[in-house]
């Protein structure tokens, strides 16, 4: 019951943030007596679909598959270790001395397997902030060329007429740059 108080108190919240922002550009256009033009941009989709976005997808699967590869020989390393232990007698000095190995290359990969999913992700990371900083230029040289007041992440609008949405247009003059 708790958390849908919270939820509703958080939608009532946006609902007021957005009817208070939808006030002030009404007060804005009616002070400077000019019409106000306002765009929209789905960042999202041009950090899933641009070219550079899918360069990026793939250098990350090539660099995945590589750590996969390594892992893989380390696990199928384990996996003989483990036949090994289990032929011992659990006794012997010998059995001891394999299963401390045993345990020793078991934390070893799984802290490899923490290092290289750390890596991915800031090279992730880097790569959608580059994408995203370059996009950020682009939208600012529509902004000043076409006179937009104001430019949105469509993920802020509940409805949004498709003329306000340059998507498309950030999209293609990324993607031209990136050749």
């Amino acid at each position: 019951m708790k958390e849908k108080n919270k939820f509703l108190r958080l939608l009532l919240g946006v609902i007021a943030a957005f009817m208070l922002s939808i006030g002030f550009a009404n007060i804005v256009v009616a002070e400077s007596g000019s019409p106000q033009k306002i765009g929209f941009v789905d960042i999202t989709k041009i950090l899933r679909e641009s070219k550079a976005a899918k360069n990026a997808q793939a250098t990350l699967q090539k660099e995945i598959e590589s750590k996969r590869a390594i892992i893989k020989e380390k696990n199928d390393k384990i996996a003989g270790m483990d036949k090994d232990l289990k032929k011992a007698k659990q006794d012997s000095p010998a059995w001891k001395e394999k299963r401390q190995k045993l345990t020793k290359e078991i934390n070893d990969l799984n802290k490899m397997r923490v290092e290289y999913d750390e890596q991915l992700r800031k090279k992730n990371n880097e790569f959608m902030q580059k994408i995203f900083t370059d996009v950020q230029q682009i939208i600012k040289k529509i902004a000043s060329s076409e006179k937009f007041t104001i430019i949105l992440d469509k993920r802020s609008a509940l409805l949004i007429e498709d003329s306000l949405d340059l998507t498309d247009k950030v999209l293609k003059t990324y993607d031209s740059q990136k050749k």
